[in-house]
């Protein structure tokens, strides 16, 4: 294998579809009233004839509007109108502000499965908590603000009509924590206050950063140059790193440049990004679950497969599991797992990336599809005009950087024999794997003592 091949070997990597982050990439949903997950969803219903679970309507609405469901319910439960829900959500909060001082979750949790709305039925839910608060509640500045974040979180800055809308939240958002200061002296605006204004900059940032235009590629890095400086005062490093990180992307995008993050750092922050929401939320949460998916994504780009994998099954499963099939959730990490589980392998003879099938003919054979076309922008395919299907020797098939792989064959390192691992560095024919088994040191194994694992063993 010459050194240009060994090079293609070495480096060539294809992450998987990345989790949805620009607004789930940093912990202000600690200010968002979010509480645990405190029961399940229930089982399948065996009754076939859903119906709003408030008023008991089996069709729509006065207005002709139909029963919805969009959270993690199952059979006919968990269906009801949109005004009804409404309905129930500012009776719900009037309760609570007057017990507890807030309006509650119900605008953002369905009070059956405790989980989050999603989609379209979320999308429709902020915009009546907004009315809501605006209605009964504007006096209270905090209660205000967390119903424009939670708001703004769900526009489409690329939608005309929400962009409209945003630029007017960012506007009222800024007014606001004007206003609160103006009332506190500057002794009284630390903790809580000097939090809540943070998190305003950093989402303003966000939703300038998420319209794209060059004028608001500018104005987001003031607001995240700010929201830096406060969550400083407040000794918020996780949200500092995330702020930094979005200031990084837009300058790359200002200088033409693909960001390339320091990979240890990118899994160390996943990371302790997913033991947060992990210790906070539990696994089964929604929020827990993308940002296991963030750190499934770092773990892979650095070429940790195994661990990738093994971590993408479980939130797949815990997804599927508790949230059902056609969740954004399980859909996502679903389609993350199926990417990282394609096993890239270049072949040497035809100097092409190919995805590596099955062995035959005793492992003395590797079967492979391709070849994989990279497109603009890093994403890769194969022109179906164009495929092979081919049966090589071992030899010639090369397993890309991270991918699982089995030792065998191997008399002087015997207790190798049967240790998964993944691949990394690669010279001269030889891989440096990593096991799974912390207590094995990495080893350089030749290619030939090394077989491609498909399915990783429970």
């Amino acid at each position: 294998m010459n050194k240009e091949n060994e090079a293609a070997c070495t480096t060539a990597k294809r992450a998987p579809k990345k989790a949805h982050s620009s607004t789930s990439d940093v912990s202000l949903l600690d200010m968002m009233e979010i509480e645990p997950p405190q029961a399940h969803a229930e089982g399948d219903s065996t009754s076939s004839s859903p119906s709003c679970w408030l008023c008991l309507g089996e069709g729509p609405d006065a207005s002709g509007m139909p029963l919805v469901r969009n959270c993690s319910c199952r059979g006919s439960s968990g269906f009801a109108h949109l005004s009804c829900m409404i309905r129930y959500a500012e009776i719900d909060g009037r309760n609570c502000y007057q017990n507890m001082g807030n309006i509650g979750t119900a605008f953002q949790e369905c009070p059956n499965c405790k989980q989050e709305f999603q989609n379209d039925l979320r999308y429709h839910l902020e915009r009546a908590r907004v009315s809501f608060v605006e209605r009964e509640f504007s006096h209270d500045h905090m209660l205000y603000l967390r119903a424009l974040i939670h708001r703004v979180r769900v526009l489409d800055a690329e939608n005309d009509a929400d962009r409209a809308e945003g630029d007017q939240i960012c506007y009222k958002m800024d007014s606001l924590i004007d206003e609160l200061k103006r009332h506190h002296s500057q002794q009284e605006w630390n903790g809580e206050f000097m939090k809540m204004e943070a998190v305003v900059k950093y989402v303003i940032g966000l939703f300038h950063m998420n319209s794209g235009s060059e004028d608001s590629l500018q104005e987001a890095l003031e607001y995240f140059g700010s929201a830096i400086y406060l969550f400083t005062l407040v000794g918020d490093e996780v949200n500092i790193i995330s702020a930094k990180n979005n200031i990084a992307r837009i300058e790359a995008r200002f200088n033409g440049e693909e960001i390339s993050p320091d990979e240890g750092n990118d899994v160390e922050f996943s990371q302790r990004q997913y033991k947060y929401w992990l210790e906070k939320l539990g696994e089964q949460h929604p929020i827990t679950i993308r940002r296991g998916e963030l750190l499934a994504h770092a773990l892979y780009c650095s070429n940790q497969g195994v661990a990738a994998e093994r971590l993408l099954t479980k939130l797949a499963a815990i997804s599927r599991q508790v949230h059902g099939p056609a969740h954004n959730c399980t859909l996502s990490a679903t389609s993350a797992l199926k990417d990282v589980k394609q096993r890239r392998v270049f072949i040497n003879s035809r100097r092409q990336w190919f995805h590596a099938l099955r062995y035959e003919n005793h492992g003395m054979n590797c079967v492979v599809r391709g070849p994989i076309v990279e497109a603009a922008g890093g994403s890769s395919s194969m022109q179906e005009e164009h495929v092979l299907t081919l049966s090589l020797p071992v030899t010639h098939v090369f397993p890309g950087p991270g991918t699982p792989v089995v030792c065998r064959g191997l008399s002087e390192r015997a207790h190798l024999n049967g240790k998964i691992g993944d691949t990394r560095g690669f010279n001269n024919g030889k891989f440096e794997v990593h096991f799974e088994d912390a207590g094995l040191e990495p080893a350089i194994v030749n290619h030939t003592n090394l077989r491609i694992v498909f399915e990783l063993p429970e």
